[in-house]
This record gives C-alpha cells, structure tokens and sequence, in this order.
C-alpha cells in the first residue's frame, strides 16, 4: 500500500546521523507529571518513549536545571512543579541511559534540551573545580522569587562569567552524550533564555564588547555555540530553537538572517518560532493552523546549510507533508499533536488518519486556570496526565454487555466510542435529529474551529465504529427497561435564568442561541456573564455586526479561562474586535425593556441601553432526569455535565472513568 504521506515519511540524512521520517517531537515535558524524583519517573519515561514508539524520528527531553537547590516556590507558578534532573548523578544516570537505549531501539533520536529555568550554570574548571555561576538579577535572588519572573538581559554578568557560561552548555552537552543522547536542543525563542536575551536589542543595555550593535549582541550566542560544537564535534547533532524576527524594536528578519549565516557552522537544525512566547502555542483565535510556516519558509528559501523545521500548530499531516514537498521546511516539529494523540505516527503509517483526535489547542496540557491545582490534563485524551495511576483505573472485561447511552453530546459519544474499543454492543439515544449536543454550536462559530472539527470526529467515528444511533428518540426510563446490561446517562445540564427581575422577557435568550443564530438579535446586546462563554458570545456577536456589552460580577473577565499560553491570545482577540466592549464588578439589578440595569463596584446604577440581552451565567445538571434511569437494568451510570457541568476535558475524564468499569 502506498503511504499517503511520503514526504513527510520520507527518511532524513543529516550529517552522520539518519532520522527515520520528518516528524519532530519538540521540547516539551508533562511537567505536573511526576512528584519530586530527582530521575525521570516512570510516568516521564512511559511519555517520552511513547512517542519514539508512535513514529517520532527526534524527540527533545526538555529536562530543566541540574538540581542546584532551588528554594521552594508559590504553587501557582508553573516552574514550581518541574522536576529537577542532575544529570551527572549515577542514580540518575540509570534512568537517562535505560531512556536512551529504548528510544534508540525504537529507531529515535534523542535531544537534551539546553535550558535553565533558575540562570544558575554549572561550570567545571579545567583544574576539575566545580563552579556554580549565579546569573540571576537581584531581584530572584530573594526567597521565593523565581529567576523566569523578571525580565533580565544579562547585564550584571561581567565578560568573564559569560564566557564560562558558554563553556558550561559545551560541558552539559558532553553529559548528554554520556547518557545516549544523540542531540541537544539549544531554546534561542523570543528572549527566554540568555543567548536569545543578549542577541536582542530589546533587552541588551550592555556597553561591552557583547553589547552594542549587532556584532557584541552576537557574541555570546556565536561564542556558546562554537563551544558547543567544539566540545561534540560531529557526534552530536545541534539544533537552536530561533525566532528569526522579533517585535517591534527587537531585531528585523534580515539581522535574524544575518546571525544565522554566521551561526550555520555550528549548526545542524534551526527549529523556527515565534517572536513571543504565548503566540507560539497557537489557540483557535488564530485562525490560520500553522502561523509560522510561511516565516520558516523564507528560512529555509536562504538555501543556508542546515535543516529548517517549524513548530507552531502543526497537526494536519496532509498540510506537513504538503510543506515539506513544496521545500518550506525538512522537520515538522510537534508537542499537542502527540498528547491529543500518543499514537499519532503509528495512525500515519497505517494511513489512518481519520482516526487522529483534533486537538482543540485549549492549552490545558500547560495547566488549568489560574485558581485551579495545577496539573497536567488534555481535553481530548483524558488519560494524559494520569499516566500514574490510569491502570489502576481499567477494569477487565469479564463478558461483553449491551449498554445504552442517554444522549448524543460529546459525553454521550465518548463514552460509547469506549465501550465499543472494549467489545460492548452499545445504542445512543438522541432526542435531537442530529448528534453533537451542546457543542452544536461550534458550527457557526469561527473561532471555534478547532472545537468542530472534534464534534465532526465524534461523529464520524460513532458511526464508523457501527454504534447503533436512534435519532429524534427520547429515551425515558420505561423504554429501555431491562432491554440492557447497563445504562449510562449523558443527559448534560441546562442553562440557568437567575432570579433577576425581567430574566423571562421577550428580548432575553440563552448564550448557546445567540451563539448558533445571532441574526436573530438587535443592534445593540447586552451579554450577562462573562466567563469564557459569555465572552465568547460578546465576541461572535461583535463581529457580526452587533455592538455587544459583557457584563461580569468578578474583577476580570474570563477568569478561571486558562491563564498559561491562552489567556493573553484570548485578551487580545477580544481587544481586537471595536464593537466588543465589557464592564467588570457589575452587578445585575434589572432587566427592562429599554436594557439592563447594573450597579458598579460604588454601588451606581447604570442603565445599558440593550435591544437584546444574552443569558450566560452558568448551567444546573440535569441529575434528577438522568436519576430517572437507576434500576433501568443492572449497571447505572452517569457521565459529564449531567454529574456536574464542566468543560471537555472533564467530560472526558467522566466518560472514560464510566465506560473503564463496565
């Protein structure tokens, strides 16, 4: 059989080392995964070996600081829950090299990421002295304080240290090679670590020779690199993760060409990034599914003497190989694409990729919101992030069962596409004419791409899987009465009409039909509740011709939306959008026919002139309806919103943990 993707499964020589295809697994690390080991527990190394084994040809282990006895920091900071890996202590050792071998095995390269998260830098002296070089600014070095919450340019590090610094990358690099390592991946993205910190006229103030225009600015990250291959030679392969352009009053794309042309000797593969940080883990706001390639593109059209790959929302594997074959990149560089599915390359090779999860790019897989524990989680592959304990959780199958399913939504379909994996003969019940429930809604929503595709999946795969579907069917207790082994309700939650005098009017709706026929609304909107959903709404309508007005009890909006590479691009969406306008600390006294009444956080009444006004203020379990169905037959469950409303993901996790008991 043909393989649908032969560019992007092609073999690469690079050097004197062969990649066994075009796909990257790039610096990424379940970082909430594993507790204070100071070696890669087996949840570590079950994730980084999974995706040697699903078909990644070059996998960076984005391993952080040698253990330097960092003081313990505030929960709420993700770098508080990375685990620490000294990678030059025997006990350690063990685990790296056993990593390695598996991966090797596997037919994988393995990369060593060259990152520091606390700017401490371990520095061996040719007389064997150990040095550790402190290059925090002043400000981190007090209790409690984190070096990656400052911004910081280097200039407190006189000349000397840095050219022991760029010694240290040599030597850590030399310790990844002990280990099995066949690469490091040196992180040059937008100013986050000292290399990229120094080339940038952004940062850099320093008036030495490593300062300045754009020769001193340079020096470091030339300097680090020559060392680098020095210290491996050609038994390593090098690779930078680089952002060609910065923003404004940062370097331009022809000074980020320029650096690469002098940086090319020592380098085997430029990985290229965005410009900032939060815009390279691209969310559905950004309509375009790979923002980078074209920049990676121009890169590569250079005809410079390395290999180009790019990361950044890549995922469809028609569009990756499509870029490879047009000659914008020679590596596909990828992190979502293989939590939403830890088998995706085994899914390619099998010319299965219709089986491939979308990925809804929430970005939960960095943490939750901002008042929520933070742990590593997927919306679509609820068992990332229990990689410890999830077989614990797995029933055996004693004898296949038939079992209904009481609704269609994303709850409903999940579970069933489960218990079908486990041989159960399974039925839904919809009482819609159409699967997808109460993400429906996605179909009219442009920024909700990402999130239709994964309804369409859903679908698809019902069906495919020969799940028997009885639309336009609603299913009562009476009707499926001992006809089945088990029952599983999935029946979702409703939306909730506060107690707010004139909620019942003529001119109020719910945010679910705002969202699916906003035409159907007046001039001027008035949107009460500003969680994501209500500001979701706010956007939609604002962009199709409505001026809309959120209004939020709370001090923000959006507040328990995911606050690490998704609420800055979720701010700036909703700040693009002229007709989109928003008022915190208000409290709802009143609908009328004129508008909305509110009081601010002084107590003022204000009236909000509204032609339409949008209910979005929560959801209430539909928990008596689906109690209806105990005793129906002899298994009883219920899964998703009906439980307790939530988002994806933890309807995924309810599904999951349902259909692994039956």
């Amino acid at each position: 059989m043909t393989n649908a993707y032969p560019n992007l499964l092609r073999p690469l020589r690079i050097g004197r080392f062969l990649l066994k295809n075009r796909m990257q697994s790039s610096n990424s690390f379940p970082h909430f995964s594993q507790g204070p080991e100071p070696y890669p527990a087996d949840s570590t190394l079950r994730h980084f070996i999974g995706r040697a084994r699903a078909g990644a040809a070059f996998v960076t282990f984005a391993g952080m600081d040698d253990n330097f006895d960092n003081p313990p920091l505030p929960d709420w900071l993700d770098i508080s829950h990375f685990p620490d890996f000294d990678i030059r202590d025997p006990k350690c050792q063990n685990y790296f090299f056993e990593m390695s071998e598996a991966m090797h095995s596997l037919g994988t390269l393995l990369s060593g990421s060259l990152f520091t998260s606390n700017k401490k830098y371990r520095y061996e002296a040719p007389d064997g002295t150990v040095e550790i070089l402190d290059a925090r600014p002043p400000e981190a070095k007090v209790p409690g304080a984190s070096a990656m919450m400052f911004p910081w340019s280097g200039m407190e590090i006189d000349a000397g240290t840095l050219r022991k610094i760029a010694v240290s990358y040599g030597q850590r690099a030399l310790a990844y090679r002990k280990l099995g390592f066949d690469a490091v991946t040196l992180h040059m993205s937008y100013r986050a670590q000292l290399p990229a910190q120094l080339l940038s006229p952004l940062g850099n103030r320093r008036t030495d020779e490593y300062g300045g225009g754009f020769e001193g600015r340079s020096r470091f990250a030339l300097e680090l690199l020559k060392e680098l291959r020095r210290a491996v030679g050609d038994s390593m392969l090098i690779e930078i993760q680089f952002s060609p352009e910065e923003p404004e009053g940062g370097y331009d794309f022809d000074e980020g060409m320029r650096f690469l042309e002098l940086a090319q000797p020592y380098v085997d593969i430029v990985q290229v990034r965005a410009p900032e940080v939060d815009p390279n883990h691209p969310v559905p706001f950004e309509l375009n599914p790979t923002p980078y390639l074209e920049l990676a593109g121009r890169v590569k059209a250079a005809g410079l003497d390395f290999a180009v790959s790019c990361v950044g929302g890549f995922f469809d594997p028609e569009a990756a190989d499509r870029a490879i074959g047009e000659g914008k990149l020679d590596l596909v560089a990828m992190a979502r694409a293989w939590i939403s599915n830890p088998d995706y390359g085994t899914l390619l090779y099998e010319n299965r990729a219709e089986d491939l999860v979308p990925c809804l790019r929430c970005n939960k897989c960095h943490g939750r919101g901002r008042h929520d524990m933070l742990t590593t989680v997927c919306s679509v592959n609820p068992r990332f992030g229990m990689e410890a304990v999830d077989k614990y959780m797995i029933s055996p199958v004693t004898r296949p069962k038939t079992v209904a399913v009481i609704g269609g939504g994303p709850g409903g379909m999940r579970t069933a596409l489960y218990l079908s994996e486990r041989g159960h003969s399974v039925t839904i019940y919809e009482a819609e004419a159409e699967l997808g429930g109460a993400i429906r809604h996605a179909d009219h929503v442009p920024f909700k791409w990402t999130l239709k595709q994964y309804k369409d999946y859903l679908i698809r795969q019902v069906y495919k899987r020969g799940i028997t579907v009885l639309l336009n069917t609603r299913a009562d207790p009476e009707a499926v009465a001992d006809r089945y082994d088990a029952v599983v309700t999935a029946l979702g939650a409703s939306p909730i009409r506060p107690p707010i005098p004139g909620a019942e009017g003529e001119n109020v709706v719910f945010a679910m039909e705002a969202l699916t026929h906003p035409e159907r609304l007046g001039a001027r909107v008035a949107v009460i509740g500003g969680g994501e959903v209500g500001v979701e709404t706010g956007m939609l309508l604002a962009g199709t011709g409505h001026s809309a007005t959120v209004l939020e009890m709370r001090s923000e909006l959006a507040p328990d939306a995911t606050f690490m590479h998704y609420k800055s691009m979720f701010r700036q969406a909703w700040e693009a959008l002229p007709d989109f306008h928003s008022v915190v600390n208000a409290t709802v006294k009143e609908i009328t026919a004129e508008g909305v009444l509110y009081s601010d956080a002084d107590g003022t009444l204000t009236l909000l002139p509204a032609d339409s006004v949008v209910l979005s203020v929560g959801m209430r379990p539909r928990r008596d309806e689906a109690l209806a169905f105990y005793g129906a037959a002899p298994g009883f469950w219920m899964v998703g919103d009906c439980v307790k409303p939530g988002t994806i993901q933890t309807v995924n996790r309810s599904a999951f943990g349902a259909a692994m008991q039956i």
